[in-house]
């Protein structure tokens, strides 16, 4: 009986971190934000403190926004990577070349892995880049890097 009690904590406590790693999964972050037309998908750790992510509409119109985000400051950058009919304009899907850049520049050259410096080097790859600085953490950076939430609010999903 002795050797069973340490055997069953040990087992308790392995069943204990298999549920925390798969509630901490990247994959927890994407989500529908509108019943079958409108979502987030495809979060990715970039390293650094870093994380992306796609946002989609699918109904009378299409369009994919890519994401990267900084943890730490909160800082992120969206630009568009497809549209049609939502606007008076057509922007052809370049969603993947741009989310293979991220990712080559990030295993590549870290050093220049920054919002601003990502910004300009996809800017020929979309529409409306925009960097804004947030003060509520992004699932992602709870996911990936819960310790540089800093002082920003905590991520919640929507109910």
């Amino acid at each position: 009986m002795k050797t069973a009690l340490p055997a069953l904590v040990l087992t308790l406590i392995t069943a204990a971190t298999q549920i925390g790693a798969q509630a901490l999964d990247m994959k927890t972050c994407d989500r529908i934000t509108h019943v079958s037309h409108g979502g987030a998908a495809g979060h990715v750790d970039y390293g650094g403190g870093k994380v992306g992510w796609v946002d989609w509409w699918s109904q009378e119109g299409v369009f994919k926004d890519v994401w990267l985000a900084d943890c730490q400051t909160g800082q992120a950058l969206k630009i568009r990577t497809h549209e049609e009919r939502i606007k008076d304009r057509y922007i052809p899907d370049k969603t993947r070349n741009v989310r293979r850049k991220l990712a080559t520049w990030a295993a590549d050259a870290s050093a220049f892995f920054t919002v601003d410096w990502m910004a300009g080097q996809l800017a020929p790859d979309g529409r409306d880049a925009t960097v804004a600085a947030f003060d509520t953490e992004f699932c992602g950076c709870q996911v990936a890097y819960p310790e540089l939430r800093g002082a920003k609010t905590p991520y919640k999903p929507a109910q």
